[in-house]
């Protein structure tokens, strides 16, 4: 094969079945279970460690908006992944689905991207948890007390995020089996002191914390105005990231072709439910300017509305269960390693399984980098690029989901129109935001352009509709409603939230990109397991397949030859 034939290399359907058969993960996880880990990783890392800023620093009350937006555009990239868990139940979320997909390469562009939403994440998570607990102790401390900035300063150092995440790790060195009953457990608490902040909040409203719902636009600091609503909604993606996590552990799911759809939708729906309404609790409690950026919590806001009862609830309440969220979000960083470590794009020891089915060295070694960053890195460089790599891995799924569909009768033309679509969709919304909304002075030219744009991009998907036919449902897998409508709607609002973020962590996100792709090309272009067609893991007991499917390139070039033939595949003593 060619240099870029290995770059954009698939991965066959028959090595996914070899490995799924392989069950070196025990199936632990049933339906609630998946479910339960899902919002115990979001509601947490959205509800009490973003709310107060996105209603302080983006949307003002409106932040219920926000959440709303985000939660729907979760729900139409969910269709993507609720299809492709189905289809693929492997470890590894977007970067299975991108393997199968769209190629080698892309995949472990997905697998650094999804590195930001699970151990990235978890880490500032810790760092978001640990600035709460020393503000609960300096409450009790003279003013302007120093005694505690030693635990954690926010700019800096947090020896209290290090801690949380050195405990997490140790929990999941106990295994899964462990780790389900003990989040389980705290994310029951957790749903229970949020369903408390809500009840409480709107039993304190006023009226006039609502007034103005979308306050005017504030240029100078880039919040409020609509702007602002649609900047909350990319930044309350982080409170989303649960239902991917969930897709992650699908190979230690029972039955998953059934009950991943399911889980992922009960994992954006309930998440969605209770964010949203936290958020308007919060606003109806405290005015939106009452408190600067960075001191508005569900704690501080019940203290403002005279009920230290509640704020002293939520405290508790938030101090005890956002370490579950910490433990939830590093929990697939390592079942991500260990599908890269698999597939050869990472050295063995990330997959070495213990006899309890335990990945103890992949769980330390990650563990042990995650801890550094949750020790040095702030929480406020790490949001933005959370979001950033979410919303891009959506994207990845949602192209994943149109070419599953599609490439079997039309490999030759639909990468191509994909790829296209992708494209001018970025495009068109980057100048809509960015040329037009963000403009000092007349823009009219780049709304007629992007919206151009906008035309062309549901032109293609138009054309992919009626000139590549779809195949047939695989059994007992769940079907996405109108593919590729549906994929491009999610896309299109994927690149526009994107194009909220700030221009600094947009760069941040790319050039994680950029290190992803140099990781590649040291280690995983020479190690894949792809290179000898797959031949070992297919001689490992798996005989009676046929050849596994040739590159995305290849397949461009209709040169639809198999790879690797059944002889080749099976050990000299079966030939």
């Amino acid at each position: 094969m060619g240099f870029i034939d290995n770059l954009f290399r698939t991965k066959p359907m028959e090595v996914i079945h070899a490995e799924e058969r392989k069950e070196e993960l025990p199936r632990e996880l049933g339906l609630i279970d998946l479910i339960l880990i899902g919002i115990g990783g979001t509601v947490g890392s959205g509800v009490f460690a973003t709310t107060g800023d996105i209603i302080s620093s983006a949307a003002g009350p409106a932040a219920f908006l926000s959440w709303v937006i985000a939660g729907v555009s979760c729900i139409i990239s969910g269709f993507a992944y609720m299809e492709m868990s189905s289809i693929i139940p492997s470890s590894g979320s977007t970067y299975a689905y991108s393997y199968h997909i769209l190629g080698e390469l892309p995949a472990v562009v997905a697998a650094w991207l999804l590195t930001l939403e699970y151990g990235m994440s978890g880490s500032g998570v810790a760092r978001s948890w640990a600035s709460k607990v020393q503000s609960w102790i300096q409450e009790d401390l003279p003013t302007n007390s120093t005694k505690v900035d030693w635990l954690n300063n926010e700019e800096s150092y947090s020896f209290l995020a290090c801690m949380v995440m050195v405990m997490s790790v140790v929990i999941l060195l106990m295994g899964i089996k462990f780790g389900k009953i003990f989040i389980n457990t705290v994310t029951t608490t957790k749903i229970c002191v949020v369903i408390f902040i809500i009840i409480a909040g709107f039993s304190a409203t006023k009226s006039s914390n609502f007034t103005p719902f979308i306050p005017p636009r504030d240029d100078e600091n880039n919040r409020f105005g609509f702007q602002g609503v649609m900047l909350g909604a990319s930044q309350a993606f982080f409170g989303y990231v649960g239902f991917d996590e969930v897709c992650c552990l699908a190979a230690e799911a029972k039955d998953p072709r059934r009950v991943m759809p399911r889980a992922v939708i009960g994992v954006v729906l309930g998440t969605a439910f209770l964010s949203s309404f936290a958020s308007l609790a919060l606003s109806a409690i405290i005015p939106y300017n009452a408190l600067k950026a960075g001191e508005l919590y569900f704690s501080s806001g019940f203290q403002y509305a005279g009920m230290q009862w509640a704020s002293t609830i939520v405290h508790i309440g938030e101090v005890c269960t956002m370490p579950v969220v910490v433990l939830i979000s590093f929990l697939a960083q390592p079942r991500l390693m260990y599908a890269m470590s698999v597939d050869g794009l990472l050295p063995k020891i990330f997959s070495r399984v213990e006899k309890n089915g335990n990945l103890f060295w992949c769980t330390l070694i990650s563990g042990a980098f995650f801890t550094l960053v949750a020790l040095f890195v702030p929480f406020s460089y790490l949001w933005n690029m959370v979001s950033f790599g979410i919303l891009v891995s959506f994207n990845m799924t949602n192209s994943a989901l149109i070419l599953a569909r599609t490439r079997d009768s039309s490999a030759h033309i639909v990468y191509k129109l994909t790829g296209a679509m992708v494209a001018i969709s970025c495009l068109s919304m980057f100048l809509f935001e960015k040329g037009y909304v963000e403009a000092v002075g007349p823009a009219d030219t780049y709304l007629g352009v992007s919206m151009a744009l906008l035309a062309v991009v549901f032109m293609i998907s138009t054309f992919i509709f009626i000139k590549c036919p779809q195949n047939a449902a695989p059994m007992g897998c769940y079907r996405a409603p109108f593919v590729p409508f549906v994929p491009t709607l999610a896309i299109t609002v994927n690149w526009y939230l994107i194009a909220q973020l700030p221009s600094r962590d947009i760069g941040f996100g790319f050039a994680w990109i950029g290190v992803a792709i140099v990781s590649y090309f040291v280690y995983g272009y020479r190690f894949s397991a792809g290179k000898d067609g797959w031949a070992t893991m297919l001689a490992e007991g798996f005989h009676g397949l046929n050849s596994v499917r040739p590159s995305m390139s290849s397949m461009l070039n209709e040169k639809n030859g198999p790879i690797l033939s059944a002889k080749q595949a099976l050990p000299n003593n079966e030939h």
